[in-house]
This record gives structure tokens, sequence and C-alpha cells, in this order.
């Protein structure tokens, strides 16, 4: 018998064959933009990506554009029946020590924070304001010396330098003395610094349990580059907590000896809020490793005047509370708003929300870096100042070196505090953690922080109109939705 005749395909199919596979997989995509995605600038983008860039499009999306994160958390994150609140606890929150003396607007607030977000908010607790690394290290590193039950860490970034060393070597003298000891660092984050050495990896040479949350690449497939844990968190023996903007390395020392320095504030957190922190650091281990653990309570009753709660943000099931959370702060404030922040590119609802409280005599201010460690979010954050003047709204840039706070205060007794920046990262992709915080002592606390920054500022005034200046920021403004 003869062998069988060869197939061949001649080039008109294989391009047809080719073509049909692009409009199946271009469908595919753009159907699920249109089902699953909320915000409509960044539908029309990723439909436009899909259709001008055969294949690549389509590529680009599955990979960056695609919130696989969320069915996850959803399936895989405990749900902790005792942190959701019953009606009697609604009405402990509402008749708390804190309620009864706030305003009718922050009564408001305070109700509509309770209707978003089901965390529920705690009294007695105390928050002291710490400014760079000169003053968060040192009593980080001391907590983590006197520890005798646990300590959880975890950090975007933490590199081996020498601050990073220092905590790195802390750590370590814990577990060797029996303190139970856990890190995370979110995949991505680990991969800063100039360091062949990476910390969790040192860490784990001696014994201390890491883990990496959403690598970019592991054994279960690709990860989404897009979704990163930009938590920071310090917690030890259920005794003290750290949580604000502040990553580990040198460059927050302000010493004068390092490029990239950078300037933040923390926060070190005494209290029963420390119950929810441990909590949050409980389901992000459970979600990295698929271990569960149990963190030391707080036992030590009401030791300050603060009344706060953690609010989280991400692509679960708390997607977007953080956003109506601020457009309810903002509708509240009577008479002042103040904004730091080292990226501003919120949605339109925020910037109509904060339009709508200069319309009624609200004063707006909006601190952002001089020079922004990230040129094309500069170039798209300048792109909207035009309007945010022409609005009312006072903008001021602080000097070097970067200014990585996070800060926001309304009418001196609402503050927020944490990990979030002011853009669709945080608002919509990153883990991030804040505290949501009722007393004026600790507003006029951050509020003084926030004038000291003011006093070096340089006000904005008026814009760059030159029209290839105009062209470049406007260009990168069309990429808000993923910056």
């Amino acid at each position: 018998m003869g062998a069988e005749p060869a197939v061949v395909i001649d080039a008109g199919t294989a391009f047809s064959l080719a073509g049909l596979l692009y409009l199946l997989s271009a469908v595919a995509a753009a159907v699920h933009v249109l089902l699953n995605k909320r915000n409509v600038s960044a539908t029309v983008s990723w439909i436009g990506v899909i259709i001008l860039s055969p294949f690549f499009g389509v590529v680009l999306y599955w990979l960056f554009g695609v919130n696989r994160i969320r069915r996850r958390a959803q399936a895989e994150m405990r749900v902790r029946s005792e942190a959701e609140p019953s009606d009697a606890l609604r009405t402990y929150n509402e008749h708390s020590h804190c309620y009864a003396k706030l305003a009718e607007a922050q009564q408001q607030l305070f109700k509509t924070g309770l209707a978003i977000h089901d965390s529920p908010y705690l009294d007695g607790n105390q928050l002291k304001t710490l400014l760079n690394g000169t003053q968060a290290y040192p009593e980080m590193l001391s907590a983590i010396s006197k520890a005798t039950q646990s300590i959880v860490l975890s950090s975007y970034i933490f590199e081996f330098d020498h601050v990073g060393k220092q905590f790195v070597e802390a750590l370590i003298q814990a577990h060797d003395r029996g303190v139970s000891v856990y890190v995370s660092i979110d995949g991505l984050g680990v991969g800063y610094g100039f360091s062949f050495a990476k910390s969790d990896r040192v860490l784990r040479k001696h014994g201390v349990p890491t883990a990496r949350f959403l690598p970019t690449f592991s054994a279960s497939g690709t990860r989404f580059i897009n979704l990163r844990n930009h938590r920071k968190i310090l917690s030890v023996d259920g005794a003290v907590a750290f949580v604000g903007g502040m990553n580990i390395r040198a460059g927050n020392l302000l010493d004068g000896k390092r490029r990239h320095q950078t300037q933040d504030v923390h926060f070190s957190i005494r209290g029963p809020a420390i119950d929810q922190i441990n909590r949050v650091f409980e389901d992000d281990w459970q979600f990295a490793t698929g271990q569960s653990i149990s963190l030391p309570r707080w036992t030590g009753g009401q030791v300050g005047e603060v009344t706060c709660r953690v609010l989280l943000d991400g692509p679960d099931d708390n997607y977007q509370k953080l956003q109506l959370t601020i457009i309810a702060a903002i509708n509240s404030a009577r008479y002042s708003v103040r904004i730091a922040t080292p990226y501003f590119l919120p949605d339109v609802p925020v910037i109509h929300a904060l339009e709508l409280a200069v319309l009624r005599g609200v004063r707006v201010e909006l601190l952002v870096p001089e020079k922004n460690n990230l040129a094309v979010v500069d170039w798209a954050m300048k792109a909207n100042e035009s309007k945010l003047l022409k609005a009312g709204i006072k903008i001021f840039r602080s000097q070097p070196p970067f200014d990585h706070s996070k800060l926001f205060l309304v009418d001196s007794c609402w503050t927020l505090i944490g990990s979030s920046n002011w853009d669709a990262r945080s608002l919509e992709l990153n883990f991030e953690i804040n505290i949501e915080c009722y007393n004026e002592a600790l507003a006029q606390s951050i509020d003084n922080v926030f004038s000291q920054k003011l006093a070096s500022a340089s006000a904005v005034e008026k814009v760059d109109n030159r029209l290839p200046v105009r062209l470049r920021n406007n260009f990168f403004r069309l990429f808000t939705p993923y910056l």
C-alpha cells in the first residue's frame, strides 16, 4: 500500500484559520470585558486594545485585565462569622463613647461607614504618629526584640539593605528564642532593591516561615502581576501593631547617604483594633500558604481615646469599599478636606465629590510630591491639574525627597491612614489596609504633620500649557485605569 498523501495547507488557508482564531479569541475577550469591567473608561480602553492589537491585545487582557483574584479570594479566604457585626453590635456602635460626641454630619458618616463595611468601630485605642524611618524603625525593631509570643510582618517591599538586614537579624533572633514568626512579602515587591540576596530567602535559611503573596510565577501557573498585596503590617504579641505606608528599606531614613530617599508616615497602634489587624494577616497567610495560624488577641482593655477600625480594600469582597468610604467622608465635610498622597488619579466620582465640597464652601487641599518617583504617573496627574484648579481645589507640591505619605483628614476630626494611594491601583487592584479613626487629638496631630509639609511646599497656581507638554500629559492620562 502506498503512503498516505501529506496534508498540505496553503498560505491562504493558514491565514484564514489564523483570522478565525483571532476573531474567536477577540470576541471571547471583548465579551468578558463587557460583562466584568465596572469602569467604563477601562472597558472602552481594553476593547480598543483587543481590537487594534491582534492576538497581542488578547494576551495582554488575559494577563493584566482579568481580575481572577476576586474569585479566588471569595472561594479560598476564610469567612469569619465573628467578624460580621450583628444588629446589636451595630446599635452598640451607634451609641458608643465616640458616637455621642460627634456632630450630626459625622454621625451620618459613622452610620454610612457601618453600611459600607461590616468591620465594627472599636473604642479605646491609642495611635502614635511616626515620621520617616528615623522614628518608625527603632520602635518597630524594639517591639520585635521584646516579643515573647508572636511576630507577623507583611510588607510590599522588604529590601535586604542596611535597614532590611537589621530587621532580618531581629526576626531570626526572635525565632531562635522560641517566638512564632511569620513574614509575608508581595510576590512582585520582593524583587525591589539592588541586592542579589532577598530578605525572605535569608529568613527561610534560618527556619523563619515566609510567604510570597501571589508570586508572578509559581507551580500553579502565571499570576497576575497587576494585583498586589500593598499592605504594611507589623504586629507583636497582640500588644502593639504598626500600620501605614512605609516599606522596609534604607531610603526611609532620610540620612542623606543614599539615593531614592523617601519621606513617609507610619503609625503604632495599641488597643482592641489590633485584633482586626491580626485577622487581616491571618487571612492573608491562609490565602498565600493554605495554612491556618492563630495570633494572640489584645487583652489590655481600653488604653486611649481613639475610636477606629480596620478598613480593607482589594479585588475581593472588599472591592471599592474604600472608594465609597472616601466619597462619604468628603460628602460629610463642613469646612476642611486635606489629602496627602504620592499618586492622585482617582475615579470620576471622587473628583466630583471634591468639586461639590468646594462649591458648598469646604476648603480642599491636595498635597502631592514636587518630583514623583514615577514620571508617567506624574504626567498623568498634571493632565488633571487645570480642571482641579478651576474647581477651586488647592494643589501643593511637597519639596524633595519624594513624599510617599498617605493622609486624609476631614474637619479635623475624622482621619484615614494606611497603605492606600488615591489611584486605580490602590482603589481597585491592590490588597490594602487602612485605619479609619474618629478622634480630635489624633486628627490634630496628623493635621500638624500636614501643615508642616505644607509650610515648605509650593502652591500650584498655573499649569504648563505648552502643546507638547499637554499632549504628553493627556496621552499618559489615558492609562489612568492601569497606573
